[in-house]
């Protein structure tokens, strides 16, 4: 069977006195925003014909690996304890946990009343029942009431970015007969119970932008509009949140340089005006929580690149009166804070060891401690607690040979209590070892490397390598458990995780110097990682696969036209690869405010030649390139279907070689791919099928 051959279309696109010919502009249909909600109805039947042409071609270059597959997700599975149940949390007179049974996609949403410990479980939302007529099922936000009796959630059917939000009555297991369709984001309840609110996404640009209240005793139809998006900042993204102590509600507008948040009393629920927390200053970033009569703002207020921590009056907001807590360190990021009734909680990241942790800080004695963790590679998510008052936080911990903890902390002890560790059948963590490598790059930086791999492992160049990465917005690429690494482990393969600029592994400057005018250094990063583990005869290049998704698709496509000698494979999934004509395009719903992370080529020619000058889909040449899998979802409105599509299409016009090159475009998934747990198995089994074939 041949490979597909998209045709040839010129469209000329002049810009800053510059003139590129896209030659397949045309896979964009006129009916994207129908298809990435979900409705596979094509304007142009040439597109879909194509993409169903694509699919066939990748069934058929892997119909071979098909008992590979099988194989893949039986090992997968076996590793999978499909009954399961996570440690329960406090919330209220409740303790709320979620389980998983054998044979279903879905967790099921179960709480037992604290004096009942042993008694009567409630299961309050079973997610299978509500998924099961629908090939596609994305939970999205789920909110308890205050009084524990109402549950507000949101669900998606395409895997776009639009979600519809119900109310379900706990006390009789039904649904209020009204619903919002087309909100994104956090749904927020009012301390009545009685009042939610949620925001709304713009029908044409796809933003949230209003921000409603609504009385459920009324209905819908009595949502008052609360809060609209000033012109200024409409093209920024917004998000609702509550303070931990309950008492207010913060409307958060931001991208990646600049926020600005609005807040208003939580009891108030009538004619309500949510109100500038300080004047928007560019550059700044700001978040707020409460305790007492102060709020805390975890800010980079005066270029505190790692941030700090201030506080202010709840009647006096205005940055003036903002009084410095902590300070900004020189060694460690505070990414984020908790509040709680005695404790204030830094997150931090440690800006030499790229790992993540906790500070404890006394609010009564103005002391701190950190939280001390084992291993030399590892991820903390904290959990904290739902209730205010508290004197136990949650987090779990975990790395690449650890399956995850969950771990109970006292604040007043400081003992760890190790609640749960999540069971994986047929695994010994002792046959695993974990170490951390720094990576000299081009310029100097240190890039983290996190390497693991089945003990006795012979350093002689001959070791399949699969390398990952992503590097953008700040995410800090988390060194986790994960079944799925098992069987590639058992077959002698090293996973390797590059911590490369673009996130904040090293600090928020970390992230600083991989966006804008820097982002050629998360490649060089990556690639300097790959050449670092092919000259210390970790692999060699015909061994060496690299996988990214989204951001990391871009790293993939970028990779792969700077340096495919380095690779053997590259599989890619949902690429953002077409990176000049996106962000090029306001009428996409993530361009405005991402012209902060990539810069605004519409404007700035200098950022335009630069964007231009890594844009995957524009360096494109006639070259040999890496076995390739692109993996995309038609639905996906974060990295439209058209990028990884074009990108293949060009590939196949230029590529000099005759290494295999697939497309697999799943018919019914966004960004997120598969929704279902053992449809998702099924995905990694042909993603590792793919890998192990071609490295074989």
């Amino acid at each position: 069977m041949q490979p597909p051959k998209a045709k040839k279309q010129p469209h000329s696109i002049q810009q800053h006195g510059q003139v590129r010919v896209d030659n397949y502009h045309w896979l964009r249909d006129e009916n994207w925003r129908e298809i990435t909600a979900g409705k596979i109805n094509f304007k142009n039947p040439e597109i879909l014909e194509y993409l169903e042409q694509e699919n066939a071609y990748a069934d058929y270059m892997m119909y071979d690996t098909k008992n590979l597959q099988q194989e893949l997700y039986d090992d997968i599975l076996s590793h999978t304890k499909e009954d399961d149940e996570s440690y329960p949390l406090k919330f209220g007179p409740y303790l709320y946990y979620q389980r998983t049974e054998t044979g279903k996609d879905y967790p099921i949403l179960c709480r037992k009343k604290i004096e009942e410990l042993e008694g009567r479980e409630e299961v309050y939302f079973d997610v299978n029942i509500e998924a099961e007529p629908h090939d596609l099922y994305m939970m999205g936000s789920q909110s308890i009431s205050p009084n524990h009796r109402f549950l507000a959630y949101s669900y998606n059917l395409s895997g776009s970015l639009s979600y519809t939000l119900r109310i379900r009555d706990t006390k009789t297991g039904k649904d209020f007969p009204w619903e919002v369709p087309n909100v994104e984001g956090s749904i927020i309840w009012a301390p009545d119970s009685q009042h939610f609110y949620y925001s709304l996404r713009h029908p044409e640009v796809g933003r949230t932008y209003q921000v409603y209240q609504v009385n459920i005793a009324k209905g819908v139809e009595s949502k008052t509009l609360v809060f609209e998006k000033p012109n200024e900042h409409a093209d920024k993204f917004m998000g609702l949140s509550k303070s931990k102590s309950g008492e207010f509600l913060f409307i958060n507008l931001a991208d990646s340089k600049t926020s600005s948040t609005y807040f208003w009393n939580a009891s108030d629920t009538s004619h309500v005006v949510p109100k500038l927390f300080t004047e928007v200053q560019e550059g700044h970033l700001y978040s707020v929580e409460h305790h007492d009569d102060l709020f805390y703002i975890h800010s980079n207020l005066n270029g505190a690149t790692n941030f700090q921590v201030l506080t202010t009056p709840i009647g006096a907001t205005d940055v003036s009166n903002w009084i410095t807590l902590i300070a900004e360190s020189l060694t460690t990021y505070i990414d984020a804070i908790y509040l709680y009734r005695d404790t204030l909680v830094l997150s931090i990241q440690d800006n030499q060891k790229a790992l993540p942790g906790f500070i404890i800080h006394d609010l009564q004695t103005q002391s701190e401690y950190p939280v001390a963790m084992p291993q030399e590679a590892y991820d903390l998510q904290f959990v904290g607690a739902r209730d205010f008052e508290t004197e136990e936080l949650r987090f779990y911990y975990e790395s690449p040979t650890q399956p995850s903890q969950t771990i109970d902390f006292n604040i007043k002890t400081r003992q760890q209590m190790v609640r749960k560790t999540k069971e994986v059948p047929k695994y010994d963590a002792s046959l695993y070892e974990v170490h951390r490598h720094f990576v000299k790059a081009a310029d100097g930086a240190e890039v983290p490397l996190t390497l693991s791999y089945k003990k006795g492992l012979k350093r002689d160049g001959n070791n399949k390598t699969l390398i990952i990465g992503y590097g953008s917005y700040g995410f800090s690429y988390p060194c986790y458990f994960s079944p799925k690494w098992i069987p590639l482990w058992n077959r002698g393969f090293i996973i390797a995780i590059a911590h490369i600029r673009g996130g904040s592994d090293k600090g928020y400057q970390w992230y600083l110097d991989g966006k804008m005018r820097h982002k050629k250094n998360s490649f060089t990063d990556f690639n300097r990682c790959a050449e670092f583990l092919i000259e210390n005869d970790y692999t060699s290049s015909d061994k060496l696969a690299a996988n990214g998704g989204s951001a990391g698709g871009l790293l993939m496509g970028a990779i792969m036209n700077m340096r495919p000698d380095l690779y053997r494979v590259i599989v890619a999934d949902v690429a953002f690869v077409d990176v000049i004509s996106t962000i090029s395009d306001p009428s996409l719903p993530l361009t405005p405010p991402e012209w902060e992370e990539w810069g605004n080529p519409i404007e700035s020619a200098d950022d335009f030649s630069y964007i231009m000058s890594y844009s995957p889909y524009d360096n494109v040449k006639a070259q040999s390139y890496p076995t390739t899998l692109f993996i995309s979802g038609v639905s996906d409105e974060q990295v439209t279907y058209w990028e990884p599509t074009k990108m293949v299409a060009k590939l196949r016009e230029l590529k000099t070689d005759s290494n295999p090159l697939l497309l697999k475009m799943k018919m019914s998934s966004g960004h997120a791919g598969a929704s279902k747990r053992y449809e998702a198995i099924e995905e990694a089994a042909f993603r590792f099928a793919f890998i192990v074939k071609h490295l074989s």
